[in-house]
């Protein structure tokens, strides 16, 4: 196996590594709705310029976006997505 191969075999095994976690917003009386449009409005705040990410998935700096929800009433906490 080439270096080159060894590197993308590597980097795939990471992606699909993080790829198990998931966060969770919570606030009390909040709709769905509601969740979904702070969301929106925080993803345009955090955005990271900086990640390298596959075609489709977002590119939000986790921390910012994190400050952001929190800003607005959420409690912000990391689950592990059943495999």
């Amino acid at each position: 196996m080439t270096r080159r191969a060894a590197a993308l075999v590597c980097a795939i095994g990471l992606l699909a590594g993080c790829a198990t976690h998931e966060w969770i917003y919570e606030r009390p009386g909040t709709t769905p709705a509601k969740l979904e449009r702070d969301m929106a409005i925080c993803r345009k705040e955090a955005p990271d310029h900086q990640t390298v990410s596959l075609p489709g998935s977002e590119r939000t700096d986790r921390v910012a976006f994190n400050r952001c929800m929190e800003r607005k009433g959420y409690r912000a906490r990391m689950v592990e997505k059943p495999r």
